[in-house]
């Protein structure tokens, strides 16, 4: 535990010394930290040793989803999502379920010892994404205004929509239950549960900070600390009471957000600024407890889908959600292209990895592990050159293509603004 405490203080250390230098270059802090974390790993240095079923990863995994979860939710206005952004919701309505469902037949064809079930949750954790990778996909002024924010909203969203497929599928393949009405009631316990706490927790939480900051009962750090709270109260809640925690925390964003907006101007920077060092000590410590898996369980099958997945099923997802909005050949290409797998990938592959009694988790675990690795590096690479290429591209179209609506902004990632206002 000792070296584990000196190399997260050197890789924070190395943050805060780095981050702004890489601004502006094709190296972004997920690839820097997962590379740490691969030569520090027992494949290479040997310095970490670390297992993916350790409960290090597995807390750090959770806890950072949580906060990532809720302060996501919370930054963006659901009702203007609902109301502008149609290109986001038909991606996290239609895209979503596209892509397990695509991700499914494709490993059905690309893996066929797999079984059925198996191959769902593999794809189900690989479909939401995480523009966090590749900055430059929502950042680059090159490309227009509503592209950028249909990338942001949907890679603030759909990690949380898609925790419903992932434990239904969890379920399914422990065969906990075996007849409709029982899917329906663990649906409505899973989902409803989780919806119900987090949607008090977040209400009752933004009432008190923001009763406590009209009578100057609080100070800007505490109440700082209040936000960080109410995301942590309201997962532990709904797992105590049965439901997901992940749900829960995500809909309590959601809710402190619409209903606490005062309060959440002056707390929004810190749980984001947490979220963040949280993101990439995790790739830090995936790229440690993976490195070992995937050298031991090499099988070019598991590259194949991994690439499948990135360059395939993506871009079939996008094409299906994309149909009849009018936006053009290029723009389907470059959205379907700007969907790294990143950390909600990673959090769904533990959990599935630590469910005593799930069938071929293993493979499940390591076949998503490559698929990380690879999009952080492709993705983050390519960002910058094929957002210039793109906003080249869309530049010569006529004003009034859809691409170039004028849409409400809503705010971009810490992470994101931070490197786009220098």
């Amino acid at each position: 535990m000792v070296s584990i405490v000196l190399v997260v203080a050197l890789a924070v250390l190395a943050f805060s010394v780095l981050a702004g230098r890489l601004a502006g270059t094709p190296v972004t802090m997920p690839m820097l930290f997962t590379t740490a974390g691969l030569l520090l790993g027992p494949a290479v240095l040997d310095v970490v040793r670390l297992d993916v079923e350790d409960e290090v990863v597995s807390v750090l995994a959770e806890a950072t989803l949580v906060l990532v979860l809720f302060t996501d939710a919370s930054r963006l206005d659901l009702r203007t999502v609902v109301r502008e952004h149609s290109l986001a919701l038909r991606l996290l309505l239609i895209g979503l379920p596209a892509a397990v469902l695509i991700g499914t037949g494709v490993g059905w064809l690309l893996l066929p010892s797999m079984p059925l079930i198996a191959l769902a949750l593999l794809a189900a954790t690989l479909a939401p994404t995480d523009a966090a990778l590749g900055q430059s996909f929502v950042e680059s002024p090159s490309v227009p205004q509503r592209i950028r924010q249909t990338l942001n909203v949907e890679s603030g969203l759909n990690d949380g929509l898609v925790v419903p497929f992932v434990v239904i599928l969890i379920d399914v393949a422990l065969a906990q239950t075996d007849t409709a009405a029982g899917y329906v009631v663990l649906l409505a316990q899973i989902v409803g549960l989780g919806v119900l706490v987090g949607g008090l927790t977040g209400w009752l939480g933004g009432r008190l900070l923001g009763w406590a900051h009209e009578r100057s009962w609080t100070t800007a750090p505490s109440l700082r600390l209040g936000v960080v709270a109410v995301a942590g109260c309201s997962y532990a809640a709904a797992e105590l009471m049965g439901g997901n925690g992940f749900v829960s925390a995500f809909v309590a964003g959601a809710v402190l957000g619409a209903t606490s907006r005062p309060v959440l101007e002056h707390t929004t920077t810190f749980a984001q600024s947490e979220g963040q060092l949280l993101t990439l000590l995790t790739f830090l410590l995936f790229g440690g407890a993976i490195a070992s898996d995937l050298v031991a369980d090499l099988d070019p099958g598991h590259l194949i889908y991994a690439l499948a997945s990135l360059l395939v099923v993506r871009m079939l997802a996008t094409t299906v959600a994309l149909l009849g909005s009018g936006v053009s050949a290029p723009t389907v290409l470059y959205v379907g292209w700007a969907g790294p797998r990143g950390l909600a990938s990673i959090v769904y592959a533990v959990l599935v990895v630590t469910t005593a009694g799930l069938p071929r988790s293993e493979e499940i675990f390591v076949i998503a592990g490559w698929t990380i690795l690879l999009s952080v590096y492709l993705h983050g690479l390519s960002a910058a050159w094929i957002s210039r290429r793109y906003g080249d591209r869309v530049s010569q179209a006529p004003e009034d293509r859809p691409e170039h609506r004028s849409i409400s902004l809503l705010p971009l990632r810490l992470q994101r603004a931070e490197h786009r206002s220098r």
